[in-house]
């Protein structure tokens, strides 16, 4: 054979071109298409050469009768093969290229360990066999890493298919390749692939090389044999187990590449995954087995993996299965809003989604379970939490109940009806933190999911149900609470206007009309106000808020007195002086109490759905009934509404008191107390006995007959969590006092229930009052607050400190005072803590300057010491009579207020 031209070459991204065109240069007399083969051929050797081998590479070309020889010569002993071709494959593809254009092909091997793949080209036929390596002494090359001294162990892993084999050991060709690929290109490019990257290379391609190597051989000859299956029997050496470890964890960081579309390669088919995993993880555990000298583990042939896999992929499936019908039914509960929605889109939801002939929902009230939603054929019933019942075992023990047919009433005979026989009832508790609020209840036929699928489905949506319910039932609570307290705060607003308004005028007739207009249409839509006169109620007032309809209230006024002797309504209540609420007025009760049939029908055209029916009397001398009536549907009286109502009624009453003095005695300036004494208690209710754990009191005393009617003010607001106190004392004389006074009440109620803490609320007191006050006015105030846990603290404006009674101790706090409101008050606050039995005593200056007969000040301290052992009502009234026999006269000097707050402990 004439000389062999050749090459050598480094393992370059160009050494392919650089092979071409030496090919090229030496067959260029050579026919066309034998150049043209040649240089294809030479191109998929080297190039392979620079994936899979070591430099150098030699490429040799020599002439033949008719052609050329070319052979690539590189330091790799990893045989070419040319597995089945396929359409995911990447590799392969080449060495069918040369075997389909070559005369033949083949593989030998060449000194130090290196190998010679050659190809023979001409202008003759071609289409070499794709398996050239049949029938080739194998041994005659050196395995990858076989050099070594560690002692090697024979493994014999079973059956199985050969082309499985072919086409796992192409996928991870593919990965190699495009990662031969990318280091490739970062020559070029001077651009590093990441440390992780480079380390997964190199573990795929050279850390487990021996065991791949066996494998492939195995696989190759299986194939040119025309087997169907390859028996694999490995020998390495046992650190090849550990190799096996770095190799499963580099391919599975291989497919997270894949997964997140960083690779060209697809993630790994499930079957070869199943096989990786099951002839390394074999592998591992016989070699490490095989050299620690003890018995070889049981490893499952490849068909019992793959049956394995397919159970635990079959799991997997119900798993997902359930969790997509959980998912539905959760995102139909976000969707839903309140605690009625929720319960409504479960029992739904179950029924569509779970296949369920039933569900229903149990929520805890007390010591019974209240159904809140049912569907299907779950039936809602209440349910004694301390019964012998399924739901009342479930919420006492927490833990979820599955019955069955006939056997569930078996367990609970005296319930068997509720349980059919081709029925199963999964129950669970709705738990939320420690505390159960519930219990789901959902049944099925007896077909379908098994029962522990079933059972983890129905545990599983309680917990959610339970957590939507606590956030709903929480959301409501809030919004409840907000309500309420809008509420409160619009009847606090009502109730200064009411004060402002009543005291506003000593006309009698302007104080009716007024009580109307307060009244209609903010808390009814017909008012009437009837007085007790001479054994007998005259209706006084009436107005509606419809002005057609209020010409029908007036003519029934005219023509229907009120009648004191019936059993309901208004005659009842002047009777009993008890408050009667109608939440729902029916046409028996408008019939009770009409007088004819006319008067009915104008009881008709009035319109009445709820009414409250509320007598007031002040001090024996006036008395009546205010009557508020609702004519719309779609508002209604409730028991809360009664206090509201009968502080009102009070305010009412004590106005028309003052205006029917004021009526007697206009133009007697000679005892104007009566007018005095009528317009103050207009202004100042009684407060109520007791607010949460403070027992109230309060005296109010007029100056003498001559004097003219003065400031002095008091009031109590009631808070959550809290009582707060005014007391007060508006400069000057007169009505433009007591008008004064009225304002400072209305306002403090205002703000006393709006703001957090008491010298925030005496400034808005004092930025509200200034517009009201002369350039000369002024009013003094002491503001206190009493918790409902005893601490308290007083803030004073220009007003003499309040008394801590103590035991015999009498004590001043709220010393720390500044300016009366109205000159820009920039309060300080005097903090303690009440004991059960202690007192806060409230007073305004005509208590310190009351004087004896030879005109000294008596020492109010001392006039109040003996008297500490009194209860707190005992103890005003007692202290009232000593100044009044100390200053020898039964008038006193000046207008005197007293309140007096006292600790009874929490309750």
């Amino acid at each position: 054979m004439p000389a062999a031209s050749e090459l050598v070459l480094a393992a370059e991204p160009d050494a392919a071109t650089k092979a071409r065109r030496f090919v090229a240069t030496e067959l260029a007399d050579a026919p066309g298409d034998t150049v043209g083969t040649a240089e294809l051929v030479v191109t998929e050797l080297v190039t392979n050469s620079v994936l899979h081998a070591a430099a150098p590479i030699v490429v040799r070309v020599k002439r033949t009768d008719g052609g050329a020889r070319i052979e690539v010569e590189d330091g790799g002993r990893d045989l070419p093969i040319a597995p089945p071709l396929n359409p995911h494959s990447m590799t392969g593809r080449g060495l069918a290229l040369v075997a389909a254009t070559t005369a033949g092909w083949g593989v030998e091997p060449a000194a130090d360990g290196r190998k010679i793949v050659w190809a023979e080209v001409s202008s003759g036929p071609s289409g070499a066999s794709l398996h050239s390596l049949a029938g080739l002494d194998l041994s005659q090359f050196e395995i990858p890493g076989a050099d070594s001294d560690e002692p090697v162990f024979t493994v014999r892993l079973g059956s199985v298919p050969t082309d499985l084999l072919l086409a796992a050991k192409g996928h991870v060709d593919n990965v190699l390749r495009e990662f031969h690929l990318v280091t490739a290109g970062s020559d070029v490019t001077e651009s590093r692939p990441p440390p992780e990257l480079v380390e997964l290379i190199d573990t795929m391609a050279e850390d487990f090389a021996l065991a791949r190597t066996e494998i492939k051989r195995q696989a190759v000859a299986a194939a040119d044999r025309g087997d169907v299956e390859t028996d694999l029997v490995l020998t390495l050496p046992v650190s090849a187990a550990a190799a096996g470890e770095r190799y499963l964890a580099a391919l599975d960081k291989v497919d997270a590449y894949a997964r997140n579309a960083a690779l060209l390669t697809l993630e790994t088919p499930p079957a070869h995954r199943v096989f990786r995993q099951w002839y390394v993880q074999g592998l591992i555990d016989r070699l490490r087995a095989l050299a620690a000298g003890g018995p070889l583990p049981v490893v499952p042939s490849f068909p019992q993996a793959l049956a394995a896999e397919v159970t635990r992929l079959s799991t997997l499936r119900d798993v997902s299965d359930r969790l997509s019908r959980l998912q539905l039914i959760t995102g139909e509960l976000s969707q839903a809003r309140g605690v009625a929605d929720i319960a409504e889109t479960l029992t739904s939801s179950a029924a569509r989604h779970l296949d369920a002939t039933g569900s229903a929902i149990h929520l805890l009230r007390g010591a019974v379970l209240e159904p809140l939603a049912a569907g299907g054929e779950a039936a809602a019933h209440v349910v004694d939490l301390a019964g012998e019942d399924p739901l009342a075992e479930v919420a006492r023990s927490r833990r979820p109940m599955e019955l069955r047919g006939r056997a569930a009433g078996e367990r609970f005979p005296g319930l068997a009806a509720r349980f059919a026989e081709d029925r199963t009832v999964h129950i669970a508790p709705l738990v939320v933190g420690a505390e159960c609020i519930g219990v789901l209840t959902v049944t099925f036929p007896l077909v379908g999911l098994d029962e522990e699928s079933r059972s983890s489905i129905v545990t599983t949506l309680a917990d959610t149900l339970a957590q939507a319910l606590e956030r709903a039932i929480s959301s409501e609570r809030v919004a409840e609470a907000n309500a309420k307290l809008a509420a409160a705060n619009e009847r606090l607003a009502f109730i200064a206007d009411a004060s402002i308004v009543l005291s506003g005028t000593l006309d009698y007739d302007a104080t009716l009309q007024a009580t109307l207009e307060l009244m209609v249409p903010r808390f009814a839509d017909w008012c009437s106000v009837q007085l007790a006169e001479d054994g007998a109620l005259r209706m006084a007032a009436i107005a509606h808020v419809d002005p057609e309809r209020n010409v029908i209230a007036q003519e029934m006024m005219r023509r229907y007195p009120v009648q004191p002797n019936t059993d309901i309504g208004t005659g009842r209540a002047i009777r009993t002086m008890q408050p009667e609420l109608f939440d729902d007025v029916t046409a028996d009760m408008l019939a009770t109490a009409a007088v004819d049939l006319g008067h009915l029908e104008l009881l008709h055209q009035l319109g009445s759905s709820s009414a409250l029916v509320v007598p007031f009397a002040f001090e024996d001398e006036i008395s009546g009934v205010l009557t508020l009536v609702y004519a719309d549907d779609s508002r209604r009286y409730v028991a809360s509404d009664v206090p509201f109502a009968q502080d009102i009624a009070r305010r009412v009453a004590a106005a028309l008191r003052s205006a029917a003095a004021y009526r007697e005695k206009t133009g007697q300036l000679a005892d104007i107390r009566r007018v005095a004494d009528a317009a103050q208690r207009a202004i100042l209710a009684p407060p109520p006995a007791r607010i949460g754990p403070v027992a109230l009191a309060a005296r109010y005393i007029g100056a003498a007959a001559e004097a003219q009617v003065g400031g002095d003010l008091y009031e109590v607001v009631a808070r959550r969590g809290s009582v707060r106190l005014l007391i007060g004392d508006v400069r000057g004389k007169g009505l433009s006092a007591v008008r004064m006074a009225t304002i400072v009440l209305g306002e403090f109620r205002a703000v006393a229930a709006e703001l957090a803490d008491l010298p925030a609320v005496a400034t808005q007191l004092d930025r509200r009052l200034r517009p009201h006050l002369g350039e000369e006015d002024f009013v003094t105030a002491l503001l206190a607050e009493i918790a409902d846990d005893g601490s308290f603290s007083v803030t004073s404006c220009g007003h003499p400190p309040a008394l801590l009674l103590t035991g015999s101790q009498v004590t001043e706090v709220g010393s720390q005072y500044t300016v009366p409101l109205g000159l820009g008050v920039q309060p300080g606050v005097d903090t303690g803590r009440l004991s059960p039995g202690d007192r806060l005593l409230l007073y305004t200056d005509g208590a310190i300057e009351t004087r004896d007969p030879q005109g000294r000040f008596l020492d109010f301290v001392a006039l109040l010491r003996p008297e500490l052992g009194r209860d707190h009502l005992g103890l005003l009234d007692a202290v009232l009579t000593s100044l009044r026999a100390r200053a020898g006269r039964s008038r006193l000097n000046d207008d005197l207020a007293l309140l007096i707050a006292e600790y009874r402990g929490p309750a």
